[in-house]
């Protein structure tokens, strides 16, 4: 599903949702918390250090959108819901990084940040 999503999204040039009816705010946590654990899995150094500066960027935008999208709390719902996808991500294990489906998030999440106008720094 999500490789679809990112093939459409570079052909419409436009973001949807990962997932159909997911607001984007839940998909900003989801590429926040993925930059997060993906800083784990590298050697510590500045592809680290640039995958944490990611997730920071992901992590403020998903807490404006939160506020746009009326959450009640917005700080609290972002740290909830980014402590559960870091735990989704985490759980797949450091193989992760070589399958399809991490190819698709990752290209996703850079779709969605240049739409978002977000600089994440990658491209």
């Amino acid at each position: 599903m999500i490789r679809q999503t990112a093939a459409a999204l570079l052909l419409a040039g436009s973001v949807a949702p990962a997932k159909a009816g997911q607001p984007i705010g839940e998909s900003m946590v989801a590429c926040g918390a993925l930059y997060s654990v993906a800083a784990e899995w590298v050697s510590p150094g500045s592809a680290a250090e640039r995958l944490t500066q990611a997730a920071e960027v992901w992590a403020a935008a998903a807490y404006t959108r939160a506020e746009r999208e009326g959450r009640s709390d917005p700080r609290v719902w972002v740290s909830d819901l980014w402590r559960s996808k870091c735990n989704d991500w985490s759980e797949k294990g450091t193989a992760y990084v070589f399958s399809q489906d991490f190819r698709d998030w990752t290209a996703y999440c850079r779709a969605l940040a240049r739409h978002e106008g977000l600089e994440t720094g990658s491209r």
